[in-house]
């Protein structure tokens, strides 16, 4: 299966992209969360330097998700691949690979493209299938709304940092 998303955000694509790579989601707790979805918490890339090849963390607040980066285009194009897991939930993905595509747009802002292809494995797996559709939902909403937040911050520090005295 496979969950398309997008949204534009009133900043740069150098603004957002960072938080890719490297962030800290807020502690707000949406529905699903409370009901044992993985809440993501943050996320980072192992080996310190974002290359492909290398492994991208996700932290929740069940375990962590490691991902394989596949696809690496600076402020453009991220792709990875799920390749383990310590979340309870592990046991019933057989595949989740997402892609972000980051298009400047007129204005001074981005549109951000989610792609997520998945597949549902085991025992049930129609069941696991729809249960992982709407948690991915969920974790699509939130994440963007952090990446909002964080790279709305970072424009506002580049903002500052340009207008400041002898910058």
């Amino acid at each position: 299966m496979e969950i398309h998303s997008q949204w534009t955000f009133d900043c740069r694509p150098e603004h957002v992209w960072p938080h890719f790579l490297h962030a800290r989601m807020d502690d707000t707790r949406p529905l699903l969360f409370r009901l044992g979805v993985p809440k993501p918490v943050s996320c980072r890339v192992l080996e310190g330097m974002p290359a492909v090849g290398n492994t991208r963390q996700c932290t929740t607040d069940r375990g962590t998700i490691d991902q394989r980066i596949l696809v690496l285009d600076e402020n453009r194009r991220l792709r990875y691949r799920m390749v383990a897991s310590t979340v309870w939930c592990r046991d019933w993905v057989g595949l989740l690979e997402d892609e972000f595509t980051l298009t400047p747009v007129e204005g001074g802002k981005t549109r951000v493209e989610r792609r997520t292809v998945f597949s549902a494995r085991g025992f049930l797996k129609p069941i696991r299938q729809i249960g992982l559709w709407v948690a991915l939902q969920q974790a699509h909403r939130y994440a963007a709304r952090n990446w909002r937040r964080l790279a709305l911050a970072a424009k506002g520090r580049a903002v500052a940092t340009e207008l400041a005295p002898g910058a």
